[in-house]
């Protein structure tokens, strides 16, 4: 793991590291609220409140300035260091790789 991020990139690379991690906060708050007023909606046939409605609508917007954020600091970073900029993303290639994989195992029983 060291060949991607090591303690040097890791300190260039930070703020978009950082902004990387809030932008998928952002994304499992907002999807896992989702889909948790989906559920109600169907197992109790209960639509979402226009309280819980302003709530998703405000989680989302969270994401998309997250977004925008990531956006912006890997920009910043690929201009002030081209090689710490592709070690991040391979590093989130990675990441993603990691838990894409283990999502699409089942859970264990233990």
């Amino acid at each position: 793991m060291d060949e991607l991020l090591d303690n040097e990139t890791r300190d260039i690379a930070a703020a978009a590291l950082i902004a990387y991690n809030a932008m998928e906060t952002t994304k499992r708050r907002h999807f896992d609220y989702l889909n948790m007023l989906e559920s109600k909606r169907k197992k109790f046939n209960l639509e979402a409140t226009s309280q819980e409605k302003d709530l998703l609508d405000s989680l989302l917007q969270d994401h998309d300035h997250a977004v925008k954020t990531f956006k912006r600091e890997a920009q910043s970073l690929q201009s002030a260091s081209p090689a710490s900029h592709l070690s991040l993303f391979q590093y989130i290639a990675l990441l993603n790789q990691v838990f894409n994989d283990s999502a699409d195992r089942p859970e264990s029983s233990h």
